[in-house]
């Protein structure tokens, strides 16, 4: 029962072993930048940091449909001007 809920769909399906290696690394790169700005007293500079790159990232697909590295750009751009603007 357990096997069959817990480690059966990773160990029969592919998408579900990416899913979760994806979720890893989401854990593992975003807990310590959480952690930061926590202590700091800015952790709501981090949803609007979200926010601001979200745009960003829709335009760099818009424009080349999907290319990692054009909404990589697109995000870090957005990010990089409200960051400015807003300091």
């Amino acid at each position: 029962m357990v096997y069959d809920t817990l480690v059966a769909p990773f160990a029969d399906f592919e998408f579900m072993r990416r899913a979760l290696a994806a979720a890893a690394a989401l854990a593992l790169g975003a807990a310590p930048i959480g952690v930061f700005l926590m202590l700091r007293g800015m952790s709501l500079v981090g949803d609007a940091m979200a926010h601001a790159i979200l745009p960003g990232a829709a335009v760099g697909f818009l424009l080349s449909g999907r290319n990692l590295f054009a909404m990589t750009v697109g995000g870090l751009v957005a990010g990089f001007a409200v960051a400015i603007l807003a300091g």
